[in-house]
């Protein structure tokens, strides 16, 4: 039995949250009520802000935080996520933040370490889910048309990383940096693969990753880079049926921040989407 009189208390809040992480991933499919889209941004706030302070506490006691994957559970079809219900989630979520700040800043308990490894998967994963709830299904911007001067274009024979970013992503702005990046894991290019029992990135995405950022100034440290890629992993398993991740940049505040959003791969291949009634 653990001698730390936080382990019970922290498994406690791990089981609550774990519960709110099933819920969420239960109805990822789900619309968002016309007026909860900033419930469901400050749900995913609250959720990072708190994974932050988790992740703080376990290098604190000296270990490492584990990957995150949405729980296997089965999705619930056809419903509304309504504003009260995330605005009660993300109540409780800031609560408990304010609570775990108030306790011992680490902790040497072998259980309690297990437990804040666990907590931080959940509450990981709760802020993939409220940022897809919030992702835009966007359409790809079109690229302008060249205009032929009459002279022959150079071709780099090394083309550079930002030239490998433009054309995955189709569009750049006017200091020539992409405002978006595709990436379509189909079986022919794919985009995640699975190693010793787990997914990751393959190394074509995360170099597509890497130059993205780096277009855009980005630099990460090692640890944040991991787990911005791991979200990528999470973002991209995740995409909704026949929809294909589209990896774009929030720009209203320094550091620049990339965000998900998603297209459908019939908008993706110039097609029209099919419309009409459903059966």
């Amino acid at each position: 039995m653990s001698k730390d009189p936080l382990t019970p208390q922290l498994a406690k809040a791990n089981g609550d949250v774990k519960r709110l992480c099933q819920y969420l991933a239960a109805r990822r499919a789900w619309d968002l009520a016309t007026d909860a889209d900033q419930a469901a941004q400050d749900l995913g706030a609250a959720a990072i802000k708190l994974d932050d302070h988790l992740q703080a506490m376990i290098h604190a006691s000296g270990a490492e935080t584990a990957a995150t994957a949405q729980p296997k559970i089965a999705a619930i079809e056809d419903g509304t996520l309504d504003r009260a219900r995330l605005v009660r989630f993300a109540s409780f979520l800031r609560d408990l933040d304010s609570w775990l700040v108030a306790q011992p800043g680490s902790t040497k308990d072998p259980e309690a370490i297990a437990t804040l490894v666990e907590f931080e998967t959940n509450l990981s994963c709760i802020a993939d889910l409220a940022a897809a709830l919030v992702a835009p299904k966007v359409q790809i911007d079109e690229p302008e048309p060249a205009v032929d001067t009459g002279e022959d274009t150079a071709i780099n024979d090394e083309p550079s990383v930002e030239v490998d970013v433009e054309v995955e992503a189709g569009a750049i702005d006017a200091a020539g940096r992409p405002l978006q990046l595709i990436l379509d894991d189909t079986d022919e290019k794919p985009m995640v693969q699975e190693i010793q029992g787990g997914n990751e990135l393959t190394s074509e995405c995360k170099q597509l990753v890497d130059g993205f950022l780096a277009a855009w100034g980005i630099e990460y440290s090692h640890y944040n880079r991991k787990k911005l890629l791991e979200r990528m992993q999470r973002w991209i398993s995740s995409a909704p049926e026949g929809q294909v991740l589209v990896l774009k940049m929030k720009t209203a505040e320094v550091p620049y921040e990339p965000y998900p959003s998603y297209v459908s791969r019939e908008i993706l291949a110039g097609k029209e989407p099919e419309t009409g009634p459903r059966s």
